[in-house]
């Protein structure tokens, strides 16, 4: 008697909850994937003068922030792959006078893989919109065989969310140890010299903003007069207040070695009517004539 009054219970609420799990899982690593690719897009590329760069940093952390997944994989294949034998875009061609970073992490592929690639991203943000906008429509939940083909399917949406957010984590890591190494390059007395004192590693002198011309423009401003400074007191001056900064340092001989070589500064000369002594003078050209020269 109690076999034929005990009905069957209804496993839909059950397989609904499993459903319900597996989906969350999906999301869940769509967003762990999300969140490395913002932090890669943000980090694959940084350009701009020394003092700026954490400012710059910041602000590309913050736009990629407010990107879709689909945008951030556009900007990854725009910014991160690159095919093996495509050539480098060419450098800004206006010159600037001033010193300028720049770092950028890519990966290099065949023609044929990283047409793969950009096709297995497209895969996962097609993926990920079927399950944020069309999974309701595409499986019937009220019905046991509805939610046992659903919980198949993300299941196999797993697996390849799961592998796409591996291999970008192994790309990540590859990006960091390229970061650290630019940070540790960049704690060298070679760097410093070069974004302090426009120094390059192969001894080249970026004269417009190296750090020595920078002190005779200072001196300028304590010692000139009717616009011409006495290059002997710019001289004893940055002595005591930069003494590190000499015309051996950058490859010069002499102080005047060094107008001459940075084509920054005018030069005059004038002889004193008592001792007969020749007093040089010195005043900074304007920027659009010291860039002609340059």
């Amino acid at each position: 008697m109690d076999e034929i009054n005990t009905l069957p219970s209804d496993p839909v609420p059950d397989l609904q909850r499993t459903v319900q799990r597996k989906l969350g899982r999906c999301m869940l690593q769509l967003q762990q994937y999300e969140r490395l690719l913002k932090a890669m897009v943000a980090h694959s590329e940084l350009s701009g003068p020394p003092e700026r760069l954490q400012a710059i940093r910041d602000e590309k952390i913050a736009c990629a922030h407010k990107k879709t997944l689909g945008t951030l994989v556009g900007m990854l294949t725009e910014s991160y792959l690159k095919l093996t034998d495509l050539a480098d875009e060419p450098e800004q061609a206006e010159p600037i006078d001033q010193i300028w970073v720049s770092f950028r992490c890519q990966m290099e592929l065949t023609e044929e893989r990283y047409a793969e690639t950009k096709a297995a991203l497209k895969e996962l943000v097609d993926l990920r919109n079927e399950l944020v906008h069309h999974f309701l429509q595409r499986f019937d939940l009220w019905g046991v065989d509805g939610c046992i083909a659903a919980e198949s399917y993300l299941d196999e949406s797993y697996e390849t969310i799961d592998g796409h957010y591996l291999t970008l984590r192994d790309w990540a890591k590859s990006m960091d140890e390229a970061r650290q190494y630019m940070v540790s390059f960049m704690q060298t007395p070679e760097y410093r010299d070069f974004v302090i004192n426009g120094i390059g590693p192969d001894g080249t002198v970026h004269w417009a903003s190296s750090g020595i011309t920078n002190c005779l423009r200072e001196a300028e401003t304590k010692l000139a007069q009717a616009g011409w400074t006495p290059l002997f007191e710019a001289i004893h001056w940055i002595a005591k207040t930069y003494p590190e900064q000499t015309p051996k340092r950058y490859g010069c001989g002499s102080w005047r070695h060094v107008i001459h070589e940075s084509q920054q500064f005018e030069i005059r000369k004038q002889s004193q009517a008592d001792n007969g002594a020749t007093v040089v003078w010195y005043r900074s050209r304007p920027r659009e004539t010291s860039k002609e020269q340059e």
